[in-house]
């Protein structure tokens, strides 16, 4: 209700009580107009720019207000201005803003003002964030976008689609070089602390191409320069690592009515996508944002982001008008997109649980404020105002004050934030239904910032392909100019595959016949060919059943090979599960992972190198699994598998270097000599039966139509696996060998600043009986990668290695860490600052009963290309020197 009635004054009022006008131009001292310089009605907490001919327009009711007008570098106008039922006419010439850098400002130790003005800015940023409880705003956008050049190739692939009056398609017209197109829309944005955004759309418009409007800045609007990283895109100024990345240049300061305004030049240390340049505006003794002037180089393009902050109630400083500038510059295609926003504050409503420091006064003129005694006041409040207090912060005092005041947010938020382990998602975008149809007399009432010449004439055209498709076409043959749903094609579909899906909840996926992923060579198969389906069906209360069959053949030794993986999904709040795993297929002997099945068939055919080592199994596995409370999980599983050895069938390959294959058993120390396996590799019937316990303290989680998804912790996760089983000897007649198996695991990944992660894992284990007769299919198998260049990412890998060499029977400890920063030691260099590449400190460590000590360190650059990796590693057997290699990851997945 209260959503209606917002819309209502704020949407229909206008043709009586809102349709008084204010309006003006405004210019320089040169005559020359102000693009985007920003116009402020204090009274009405509402904001807007002007076009970029200076042109400004608003309606709002009569009174009495006082008017700002003001843009980045020019000295704001201050007037009273009564609005009465007639238009008013009001030009603004604005004088530009000198600034001086007084004596007192010149530190003794010759450091920059603006490091000492930058600590408490960043100290006190935490406050900012969250000094607003809740709002509700509305929000008029318009973007305008300008195709400069479109290369041949992609100029029939580029359209515009042009709808009708009813909001629906009405056809594609070519996009042209030079012309200007406009989205314009306008939105109710409600905030919710800590970072709950519902956006409603109230109107729209669009003449931009297909997907153009996706180039949006309500990510920016929704962002905060107080935040450690904005839109995940750039590392803000305001970060507290800000000044590993950026420099800091005192411009001077000025006096704007009752505040002190510094001027802050920000200088990137590097060339880099991920950092802004510009200059940042600073109110002194509170320690916020005045505005924002910085310029962020991507791969996309060029965007500049300006921004005025205003305070909109009491000392809640917010900003009041964007202005976004994108020089757009990828695979050919040019293109110029602008936009400017329009803000009126509807509520706003303090954080009442986070005071400001006693040390920031409330406004100019007022008195400090102060705790009503001694027992309100924390041991955290009074470290804050000591550091406060200080003329000048060390780089320990900042990352202190910000820590402290970070404690305190979150110590002033509601129990039920608090408390709460669930996850709702950040942003909620809702389209009135009657969004695209509002006529031109809607916008021209609401519209606060006026059209150019070339956005008229885009909305226009607009209008006129409206009106032709409307009128000259009845429905009937408007229906059949109307996209048809896709026809079947039966011979494309069988080659290539196809997903079919109805309204009941089944679906239905099959991987084709002719598929090269499904193509692969191996000493033991030969070639292997086949297919893969998968089927699903969903009810209403979100239980589901899915069946995953795949079919292949072994050509080298003729066999069909088959698997089958299903599952039973159902009481989705506890992620309840009856699985199923079967199959008759060739399976590799480390259960660890070893050589990738793409790089194994290269390696054969082109090189003789059979590193993929096979034994043939027939198996079955079921097991339930089932959270028992938050983030505890328990798995059952029990199992059977056949094991039968396999030999070489096959010699073939493309390049024939006179080599024979090696034989399809692993190179490992406990065969001595190679030959002799017998007591370890053998045929036989394998039981098992499985027991983890899975445990995440304080899980997050979301809910999305009544499952259960979970979302992470700020604590590592725990498992113990208690593994039993059986295994048939040699002979009949000697009956059966049994083991235990206890295993323990440990992992999580952590956030480390802006781009940044620490990831670590944690393994350890052993067998407590039946060690001495173990089969080597069951020992403790590690992932070894020693290709020079791999196709998957994995985080466990021992990168200098050989296959199947560090399996084992006795006890073991495994760790796995990775330390990834966007900046560390080459991205320090001019060529590779700009690029998007992050560095990355790995450590490998393994002992195991029988074998030495290894450690494994390693530095990398991930994200070459956006999907590479390449790094140096070395290896150290009881910290002796072993060897050392390049490796090069391609992340295909």
């Amino acid at each position: 209700m209260r959503k209606l009635v917002f819309a209502a004054s704020f949407l229909i009022l206008p043709a009586g009580l809102w349709s008084q006008v204010l309006k003006g131009t405004i210019k320089d001292t040169q005559g020359e107009p102000i693009p985007y310089a920003t116009v402020y009605i204090r009274e009405l907490r509402q904001g807007t720019v002007a076009n970029t001919k200076g042109d400004y327009e608003l309606r709002i009711p009569e009174g009495k207000y006082s008017v700002t007008w003001q843009s980045l570098g020019y000295e704001p106008e201050i007037r009273d201005v009564t609005i009465t039922r007639t238009t008013i006419t009001i030009n603004i010439v604005l004088q530009l803003q000198y600034y001086q850098i007084p004596e007192v400002r010149i530190t003794a130790s010759g450091e920059d003002p603006a490091y000492g003005i930058m600590r408490k800015v960043i100290g006190m940023a935490p406050y900012y964030l969250n000094q607003v409880s809740y709002y509700k705003a509305g929000v008029y956008l318009k973007g305008t976008l300008v195709m400069n050049r479109i290369p041949k190739l992609l100029q029939r692939s580029i359209n515009v689609e042009a709808r009708n009056s009813r909001g629906s398609s009405a056809g594609t017209a070519t996009i042209k070089e030079g012309e200007t197109y406009l989205m314009e829309s306008f939105n109710e944005i409600e905030f919710r602390a800590p970072d709950k955004y519902t956006q409603k759309v109230i109107s729209l418009q669009s003449t931009f191409p297909d997907q153009g409007d996706q180039i949006s800045p309500m990510d920016f609007i929704e962002a905060s320069f107080y935040q450690p990283v904005i839109a995940e895109m750039a590392i803000s100024p305001l970060s507290p690592d800000a000044f590993s990345h950026y420099r800091f240049k005192y411009s001077g300061l000025s006096t704007q009515g009752d505040y002190v305004i510094n001027k802050i030049q920000v200088i990137p240390k590097r060339k880099s996508q991920q950092l802004f340049e510009g200059t940042i505006y600073v109110i002194e003794d509170l320690w916020c944002l005045h505005s924002v002037d910085l310029v962020n180089e991507n791969i996309a393009g060029k965007v500049r982001v300006q921004q005025l902050f205003i305070p909109v109630k009491d000392d809640i400083w917010l900003p009041v008008s964007h202005k976004f500038e994108m020089n757009i510059s990828i695979i050919g295609v040019k293109a110029d997109a602008a936009y400017g926003s329009s803000i009126k504050y509807n509520e706003v409503t303090a954080n009442s649980a986070l005071s400001k420091p006693a040390a920031v006064p409330l406004s100019p003129g007022r008195p400090l404020s102060q705790p009503s005694s001694d027992s309100e006041r924390s041991k955290n409040r009074e470290q804050i105002e000591k550091l406060l207090a200080k003329n000048d912060l060390t780089n320990r005092d900042m990352a202190r004050l910000s820590s402290l005041l970070e404690k305190e947010s979150k110590a002033s938020m509601p129990d039920s934030i608090k408390k709460s382990l669930e996850i709702t998602d950040r942003t909620t975008y809702i389209v009135e239904k009657d969004a695209g149809r509002k006529d031109s007399a809607f916008w021209a009432e609401i519209r606060p910032i006026p059209l150019s010449e070339n956005e008229a004439k885009s909305l226009a055209s607009r209008v006129t392909a409206n009106l032709k498709n409307d009128r000259e076409l009845p429905d009937s043959a408007r229906k059949a100019t109307e996209k048809k749903p896709g026809k079947s094609h039966p011979l494309r579909d069988i080659a290539s595959g196809r997903a079919w899906s109805d309204t009941s909840g089944f679906s239905f996926s099959f991987g084709g016949l002719v598929n090269l992923k499904s193509l692969s060579f191996n000493t033991v198969d030969g070639f292997v060919y086949g297919t893969d389906f998968r089927l699903n069906k969903r009810w209403k209360n979100n239980s589901s059943i899915t069946l995953s069959p795949d079919i292949r053949y072994a050509f080298a030794r003729e066999a069909m090979m088959w698997r089958l993986n299903g599952q039973y999904r159902f009481d989705r709040m506890k992620q309840s599960q009856f699985y199923l795993r079967s199959g008759m297929t060739s399976r590799d002997m480390s259960g660890a992972g070893s050589i990738n099945p793409f790089l194994n068939t290269i390696s054969s055919l082109f090189f003789e190198k059979n590193y993929l080592k096979l034994y043939d199994a027939g198996y079955i596995t079921a097991g339930h699994r089932r959270e028992l409370v938050n983030g505890l999980y328990l798995d059952i599983g029990a199992g059977y598998e056949k094991r039968k050895l396999l030999e070489n069938n096959t010699t073939f390959t493309f390049v024939n270097r006179n080599g024979d294959y090696s034989p399809n058993f692993p190179a490992n120390r406990v065969f001595d000599p190679p030959s002799d396996t017998s007591s370890l590799l053998y045929g036989h019937n394998h039981y098992e039966f499985s027991a983890t316990l899975q445990w995440t303290p304080m899980q997050k989680y979301r809910i999305r139509n009544n499952v259960k998804v979970p979302a992470g912790s700020d604590y590592p996760t725990f498992s113990l696996t208690w593994e039993h089983g059986f295994n048939g000897r040699p002979s009949p007649e000697t009956g059966f060998n049994q083991y235990d198996l206890l295993r323990f695991e440990a992992w999580k990944r952590k956030e480390t600043g802006a781009f940044g992660e620490f990831r670590w894992r944690l393994r350890a284990g052993g067998f407590i009986n039946g060690r001495r007769e173990l089969p080597y299919f069951d020992f403790i198998h590690f992932n070894a990668q020693p290709l020079i260049v791999l196709i998957d990412d994995y985080e466990d890998a021992f990168r200098l290695k050989n296959y199947y060499t560090l399996g084992t029977t006795g006890a073991f400890a495994e760790f796995h860490t990775k330390y990834t920063t966007p900046y560390l030691l080459l991205k320090l260099l001019p060529g590779l600052s700009r690029t998007l590449m992050r560095e990355n400190l790995s450590l490998s460590f393994l002992w195991s009963d029988g074998n030495k000590a290894y450690t494994e360190a390693g530095y990398s650059l991930s994200e070459i290309f956006l999907l590479g990796e390449a790094g140096v590693y070395a290896g150290f057997s009881n910290l002796k020197f072993s060897g050392a290699g390049v490796r090069f990851v391609m992340r295909f997945n």
